[in-house]
């Protein structure tokens, strides 16, 4: 089979043996398959994430002296199962699914494993366990959404939102752009969209932004006294003394850059929580006495459960065509690393699939 190869730091197109499944397993025909911005930080710092990987217990790290196969956010097509499988889902239907196996060394992480190819490839093996059928009302390109979608779902969680709350949100590349829309779907709001590029804030505000801005400390900051969150603490303490009506800030940050969480902190509210979807590859610099004096609380979150992945196939299923505008290209395998080049530029993009068919 064909497939788009990361191969000693370059991406080539060649040939792989066909997958077989092994007992549990499922083998399917990958339609469509999103870049996501992980994969772009593995090919560009891949020896700095295995150096990460290989700290975290419980994680296997890729052996960059084999060949890795990209690609989990994927829609598939059921060709054929292995023994001992249930067969909920008949041959010839389309399947969504967690990327996760469990291989010989433990859970690999498709898309970053030496044993299981990801979905840049003609054909790939799932775990028909971690396995979800698509209705037939949703798209194949709107299926392969859902496993970001999943990772907004998870973010949103865990920043424990409610009515009370007014959220900002930090880049509007698809991860905040996932946010916003899975805040919305909750009923939640103001929402308020940072980010450099105008088609990408056209984006946030299609999904329910109520304000989007670039960058600008001083639209920021008055945003925040509008919902009665000032910056400074005896802004705040003030504000709370004369009884003014004060929303929860909760932030976003999804874009994962050096420098970006201490700049967020000093546009930050006193008593803010910050949510760090953004993966930043390079060490970075915080202050604890600034953040402790302004009391901000960091989370840093990582991916998300199994009944987090089937609540944003659920969302995804109830209003398909809320979602399909992020689908801003496709390509084939033979253009993955000019697609992979052209992402790292930046721009207006939102997902690119890969069809590898």
């Amino acid at each position: 089979m064909k497939a788009a190869i990361f191969r000693g730091g370059d991406i080539v197109v060649d040939s792989l043996p066909e997958p077989v499944p092994a007992r549990g397993q499922v083998l399917v025909k990958t339609l469509a398959c999103g870049i996501c911005g992980s994969d772009l930080h593995a090919a560009k710092h891949a020896h700095r994430m295995v150096a990460v990987t290989k700290r975290i217990p419980g994680r296997v790290p890729m052996d960059l002296s084999r060949d890795v196969v990209f690609g989990h956010e994927f829609c598939c097509e059921i060709i054929d199962y292995g023994s001992g499988c249930e067969r909920r889902v008949p041959v010839g239907h389309r399947v969504i699914g967690l990327p996760f196996m469990a291989g010989p060394e433990g859970m690999v992480l498709l898309g970053y494993s030496n044993v299981f190819n990801g979905a840049f490839a003609e054909q790939m093996i799932l775990q028909e366990s971690a396995t979800f059928p698509v209705p037939d009302h949703v798209p194949t390109d709107v299926a392969a959404l859902a496993e970001p979608l999943a990772v907004a779902v998870h973010a949103v969680a865990a920043s424990t939102p409610g009515p009370d709350c007014a959220f900002v949100v930090y880049g509007c590349g698809p991860v905040g752009l996932f946010v916003i829309a899975r805040l919305r779907y909750l009923g939640l709001g103001p929402i308020l969209a940072v980010d450099p590029d105008a088609a990408r804030r056209r984006f946030a505000e299609a999904l329910g932004a109520d304000v989007v801005t670039a960058p600008s400390p001083e639209h920021v900051g008055a945003w925040w006294d509008k919902q009665g969150a000032p910056l400074g603490v005896s802004d705040a303490a003030a504000a709370r003394a004369a009884g003014v009506a004060r929303r929860r800030p909760i932030i976003f940050e999804c874009v994962g850059k050096p420098g970006l969480l201490k700049s967020i902190a000093e546009e930050a509210p006193a008593g803010a929580a910050m949510v760090v979807v953004g993966l930043c590859m390079s060490p970075d610099i915080i202050e604890p006495s600034y953040l402790i004096q302004k009391q901000i609380a960091m989370r840093f979150v990582f991916a998300y459960d199994a009944a987090e992945f089937a609540e944003a196939a659920r969302m995804l299923g109830k209003d398909p065509a809320r979602l399909a505008p992020l689908v801003t290209g496709h390509e084939t395998l033979e253009r993955v690393s000019s697609t992979f080049d052209l992402l790292e530029r930046g721009g207006s993009q939102a997902k690119i699939l890969i069809r590898p068919t």
